[in-house]
């Protein structure tokens, strides 16, 4: 028998006159996970991983300057953007919520955490790192994460993002395509992009670590070339009580493009 999913619906917030573009697919699983996305992603790079977690309550908020929301006046950094993430998913009735953070949106989740403890009951990480002192991925690589132009121009694309993200998207050339049309639905603008990257200039959550309490999986792909998973490594030994997965062959990208082995290890966290 299968079983229809439940319809995502879009609602635009604003926060400190900042509109958020959110939408919240509803399930029997809760409290809601709330998803927040990498540099220069959008909500809809979300779909293969919803597919496999189908019963749990979803809350996706495209960040300022990212997706359909909008970009700043001027450049924010990376508590204040935290703040607006929490506050838009408390317009959406949500007052407690299993936090994911993928890539620099792993740096908004632990802001998240530290400044709205009690909107976090679980926090996940996703190939991401704890901002200084993190461990750079190859210059060839920070070289292309730098332009934004594999988000405008396809043969940009094809050619940037294998080199980038690794794993089963360098390896699949279906899989690739796939990714590439995912990315063009609502690719973000130059400034959007620049200010993203600008809010993690400097930024370090290695002082606070330790201090945050809230149960923690730090999920990483062993074949990351973006974020290499040493990272993963010194963000588990900091936070207390933090478990520790990578998955052997996974890229950058194994939240989308490996989410049969991905989704099960959300579920076994977020059940206990």
């Amino acid at each position: 028998m299968v079983t229809t999913q439940p319809e995502a619906t879009g609602h635009a917030v604003t926060v400190n006159g900042l509109r958020l573009y959110t939408q919240r697919r509803p399930g029997a699983a809760t409290p809601p996970l709330l998803l927040i996305h990498g540099l220069g992603g959008s909500l809809e790079s979300w779909r293969p991983l919803l597919a496999e977690m189908p019963r749990r309550d979803v809350v996706m908020i495209d960040s300022p300057g990212a997706g359909r929301s909008a970009v700043p006046a001027l450049p924010i950094r990376m508590p204040a953007i935290a703040d607006r993430i929490a506050a838009a998913a408390r317009a959406l009735g949500v007052e407690q919520a299993d936090v994911l953070g993928f890539s620099l949106g792993g740096l908004v989740a632990q802001e998240v955490t530290r400044r709205h403890p009690a909107l976090v009951r679980r926090l996940i990480l996703v190939d991401t790192t704890m901002g200084i002192p993190a461990i750079p991925g190859r210059p060839k690589v920070q070289l292309a994460l730098l332009s934004n132009k594999r988000h405008q121009d396809r043969a940009a694309a094809e050619r940037d993002l294998p080199l980038v993200v690794g794993g089963r998207t360098a390896r699949d050339p279906d899989v690739l395509a796939a990714m590439l049309a995912d990315r063009a639905a609502h690719p973000p603008s130059w400034l959007g992009y620049r200010y993203q990257q600008a809010a993690a200039i400097g930024w370090s959550s290695y002082l606070w670590l330790p201090r945050l309490r809230v149960p923690t999986l730090v999920l990483h792909g062993e074949d990351d070339p973006a974020v290499p998973v040493t990272n993963a490594r010194m963000i588990a030994r900091r936070v207390p009580g933090a478990e520790l997965e990578t998955i052997p062959g996974a890229g950058h990208l194994l939240l989308f493009d490996e989410p049969g082995k991905t989704a099960p290890i959300l579920e076994r966290f977020l059940a206990r």
